[in-house]
């Protein structure tokens, strides 16, 4: 047996703070009388009153209101086996916010560029939980799996590459930290890795099929061009050329089952994506029964509104009396 309100019941210990209530409104009620007549003209007017059946409806209201609170509480026993749908996926975005998504060889820069695709592809959604990952030489949750996508919205708009703990770009700590974020949920979902692929350690591809072997499919979106663009280090003054490493996202995708994509300002692989998501992760969109309680409030509530139907017929009077009025 489950009782699924356990708190509600605390409420039973009204019944005898009423029980107390009745007995002191009757003394009460005996005591104020007696200020205006006699004791015998007091058992004159109640003679006609049975204290049997007065007791009896009392018993009988407090018992119903026993048998409510219990129902409220929502007793449940037995099984049945009910079909569930899980009706929405995990999806979680791991994007790259080292210093060279400052390059502008795409409009107006690939970070800013990157966050608006994302917000575009949110917009899209609907009962998917989604999260989001920054990384540049390290990995930081910004946003744990959620259904608000107005949070997730409000955590991209405040992405920059200020925000890097340690500059560098080391995609295998974002696939190692959606890993964890993934297996604290309920496994398994969707990675959307955007970045320029410029990556400065090794281990990439093998924290890759470890994603694959726990479920999570991941598609890389590549921001930038092949031709690169200039960056310049803040600090030392020193130019980089920053380029698209298509190579290693694409690898990063076909590792675990998914696809690459080339983010361009007309957004037109937002659609492709999420079509293609949809598709191959359908095994997600799934239905399985499970064995639940059973509902019985409804056994509480019958049997009250039985009680009460009883308690309206029962005449408060002495037998002599119920006869005379029947």
């Amino acid at each position: 047996m489950n009782i699924h309100n356990v708190h509600i019941l605390y409420l039973l210990l009204l019944v005898p703070l009423f029980i107390w209530l009745i007995l002191r409104m009757k003394k009460a009620y005996e005591s104020k009388f007696r200020h205006y007549a006699h004791q015998d003209f007091l058992d004159v007017y109640l003679a006609k009153r049975s204290p049997f059946y007065n007791g009896l409806k009392l018993f009988l209201l407090l018992a119903a209101f026993s048998l409510i609170i219990v129902a409220l509480a929502r007793p449940q026993w037995d099984f049945s086996e009910q079909e569930m749908s899980n009706m929405g996926m995990d999806i979680i975005f791991a994007i790259d916010i080292s210093r060279s998504m400052e390059a502008t060889d795409i409009s107006p820069d690939r970070l800013t560029r990157s966050i608006l695709q994302v917000s575009a592809f949110c917009d899209q959604l609907d009962s998917d939980r989604l999260g989001i990952i920054s990384f540049a030489g390290s990995a930081t949750v910004e946003c744990p799996l959620t259904d608000d996508h107005e949070a997730v919205k409000m955590v991209l708009s405040s992405l920059s590459t200020d925000s890097a703990a340690r500059p560098g770009t080391d995609i295998g700590r974002a696939l190692d930290l959606a890993r964890s974020a993934f297996n604290a949920g309920a496994g398994g979902g969707v990675l959307i890795l955007i970045s320029d692929g410029e990556d400065i350690t090794g281990n990439t591809i093998s924290k890759a099929r470890d994603l694959a072997s726990d479920g999570v499919r991941i598609y890389s979106m590549g921001v930038g061009s092949e031709a690169g663009a200039v960056i310049i280090n803040p600090y030392t003054g020193a130019e980089h050329v920053s380029k698209l490493d298509t190579e290693t996202l694409q690898r990063i995708a076909r590792v675990s089952g998914g696809e690459f994509y080339h983010i361009t300002p007309s957004a037109s692989e937002i659609q492709l994506l999420l079509s293609r998501i949809y598709q191959s992760e359908k095994e997600h969109i799934s239905s399985h029964r499970v064995s639940m309680y059973k509902e019985q409030y409804h056994i509480f509530v019958i049997a009250a509104l039985l009680i009460i139907a009883l308690e309206s017929m029962i005449l408060p009077y002495r037998k002599q009396i119920r006869d005379l009025k029947l």
